[in-house]
């Protein structure tokens, strides 16, 4: 399930970094004035991906 834009609803496409706001194209455009604040969700999601992997081989790691 895609994340929704926080102001139209419509399909988002970026996110404020560390946070749970998503926005589409039309509304970061509109209301940032720079959008390096904003990330692409499937960047964030990539990250959290790596995070979550680390963790699990952390954990794999340690009952060796």
């Amino acid at each position: 399930m895609g994340k929704k834009c926080i102001i139209c609803n419509a399909e988002a496409i970026l996110q404020i970094k560390d946070t749970s706001d998503y926005y589409c194209q039309e509304c970061t455009e509109e209301n940032f004035g720079d959008i390096s604040m904003l990330v692409k969700i499937e960047e964030e999601a990539q990250r959290l991906k790596r995070y979550v992997e680390r963790k699990l081989e952390q954990v794999e790691d340690e009952q060796d």
